[in-house]
């Protein structure tokens, strides 16, 4: 007889499983249900993007800006670690500051108050960082008037940290390219407030939507002691009851300089390009002398000074890519043609160089055509080279020095820094042009037996390198203008900090000036030892110019945002 199976109770199978849960809401759908069934909830954070930042993007002649309540902020920081952490920023990278004004008589020994001052970038109508940036690393969007930096884009070579007066690009030395405040725009373009708006406990700080057509509004400084505004043009505005000014307020750090940045490769790229057109200038000089005369100077001569002078500037653009954080892209540096004068001058040195080595080539043709192999002679049509087609290249590479030359001087000069101005910068760059050249021309024309020529252009180059120093002596030593204040400032860091270099400078200077002395004596008799001396002058004159570029940079002062302590 069969026997009657247990009835089991079957589970649900796998496949059953999973139609079951697709029955049921996932998070996002029950989250959003949520929100359907209380319509009237409002998120604790709301008064942040509601009340803090605007609900509308800007209209036509119209950006966005930071508007910064000075009598709400305490000065806690806590939008600095906000946007520190937000960002991500390396370890001693910020890109939000808070800096103190005391406001009372200076003459009192305790001050009235303490004003604290949150900045970050300006985002400026007219920013130096994006018209000075050679490979257009920078944007200023047509919408919100926010300027961005691309990472990608960058070079790292930090000439928009000398063209934003304010100080707002962080160079990163982990990444190779400088970083900086964007207003947070990803989280603006969703409708979320800034970082450092979200976090301030007293909502000292917020966007506003201001107007780009009238900057008379912004002509003055944003807050006492920061740099003028009509540099740049500044969107942030600084509120306060108080009436902030010059008179009743200054920074706790006024007196405190820092030394700058050496852009010790920068200063060895422009003293050697400044002695090569130096040189080629002096020979063409003399030369044109000497033919009034009836002497013609040697192919040799011109040649060798030509040589000397490619080498000397070779070496100083070959260290100059040393002071990039990204070497590699530093083929686009053409790109800001139209507006950096950093582009400017890597493009007209580049054809200097060129044209150079045209001339170079030209003039040594008949030196080296006999070591030239017969395959190679065949293509070049040396008949129709006349002999003084090298000469007349060299003739123009001169023009096209002094172009680079000048476009040298105004990448400082374009930054507005009152020690880096015309009056200032054009005989520093152009007097080590013309107290060099003549010195290691010399030294060429007396190897090559031309000694009266030589003894003359050595008494030229004392002559010229005693004027030069003189410029500098008016701010390193005398204290420039007694009635400068910047003057007053720099002196005072060269003297605290940079009082070695500023002796090695005047050390160099003077040994050279002896040897220089001496060389001429001693030529007179030794047509080798007294080249050798020279020869030694003029690496001391060199050496001299080098020290006296670094201090050039690193003794620079200027006005800044409040600092502190």
């Amino acid at each position: 007889m069969a026997t009657a199976l247990p009835v089991v109770n079957r589970q649900p199978d796998f496949l059953g499983r999973l139609l079951e849960e697709q029955q049921q809401l996932t998070a996002v759908e029950a989250f959003s249900d949520w929100h359907t069934q209380h319509s009237d909830y409002e998120p604790a954070q709301e008064k942040y993007y509601r009340n803090l930042i605007p609900l509308a993007a800007p209209s036509t002649g119209e950006q966005f800006a930071f508007e910064v309540n000075l009598d709400a902020c305490s000065g806690c920081k806590a939008c600095v670690v906000a946007c520190h952490t937000l960002n991500g920023l390396e370890e001693d990278e910020s890109w939000r500051r808070v800096g103190t004004l005391m406001i009372g008589d200076e003459s009192e020994n305790l001050p009235a108050a303490i004003q604290h001052v949150t900045t970050a970038c300006h985002h400026c109508e007219d920013p130096g960082c994006l018209n000075g940036c050679p490979v257009k690393a920078y944007d200023k969007d047509p919408v919100t008037g926010i300027v961005r930096h691309l990472d990608d884009q960058c070079i790292g070579c930090k000439y928009c940290t000398m063209m934003c007066p304010y100080e707002v690009p962080r160079y990163s030395d982990r990444l190779g390219i400088v970083r900086k405040c964007d207003m947070c725009h990803q989280r603006l373009s969703v409708g979320e407030a800034p970082a450092c708006v979200q976090s301030c406990p007293n909502e000292a700080i917020r966007i506003s939507i201001v107007s780009t057509e009238t900057p008379e509004d912004r002509s003055e400084a944003v807050v006492p002691s920061a740099p003028p505004s009509a540099i740049t043009q500044p969107t942030t505005r600084f509120v306060s009851a108080r009436t902030l000014d010059c008179t009743n307020a200054v920074p706790q750090d006024k007196n405190f300089d820092e030394v700058a940045e050496s852009h010790w490769p920068l200063a060895v790229m422009l003293v050697m390009t400044q002695i090569a057109v130096g040189m080629l200038l002096t020979e063409a000089i003399v030369a044109g002398m000497l033919a009034i005369t009836g002497t013609v100077v040697p192919t040799a001569v011109t040649l060798a000074t030509a040589l000397l002078a490619f080498a000397i500037a070779n070496v100083g653009l070959g260290i100059a890519p040393m002071h990039l954080g990204q070497p590699l892209r530093m083929w686009r540096v053409f790109l800001g043609l139209r507006t950096s004068w950093l582009s400017r001058e890597a493009v007209v040195l580049g054809k200097f160089m060129g044209t150079l080595a045209f001339g170079i080539g030209l003039v040594g043709l008949p030196v080296i055509w006999s070591y030239i192999p017969a395959p190679i002679q065949a293509w070049i049509p040396r008949d129709y080279i006349p002999d003084w087609l090298g000469r007349a290249v060299l003739l123009a590479a001169i023009p096209m020095g002094v172009a680079g030359l000048y476009c040298s001087a105004m990448i400082y000069i374009a930054t507005q820094r009152r020690l880096w101005r015309k009056q200032r910068t054009l005989p520093r760059f152009f007097g080590t042009m013309l107290a060099t050249g003549p010195q290691l021309t010399a030294v060429v024309f007396a190897a090559s037996g031309f000694h009266k020529t030589a003894i003359t252009l050595t008494l030229v180059a004392i002559a010229l390198s005693c004027w030069k120093l003189s410029l500098e002596s008016r701010v390193y030593l005398r204290g420039g203008n007694d009635h400068d204040h910047y003057d007053q400032r720099s002196v005072r860091l060269i003297q605290k900090h940079l009082a070695g270099l500023a002796k090695a400078r005047v050390g160099s200077f003077l040994a050279a000036m002896v040897l220089a002395g001496f060389g001429t004596i001693v030529l007179l008799g030794s047509h080798v030892l007294g080249s050798v001396l020279l020869a030694m002058a003029g690496s001391l004159l060199i050496a001299g110019e080098n020290l006296e570029r670094l201090l050039y940079f690193k003794s620079v002062v200027y006005d800044r945002m409040p600092g502190t302590l």
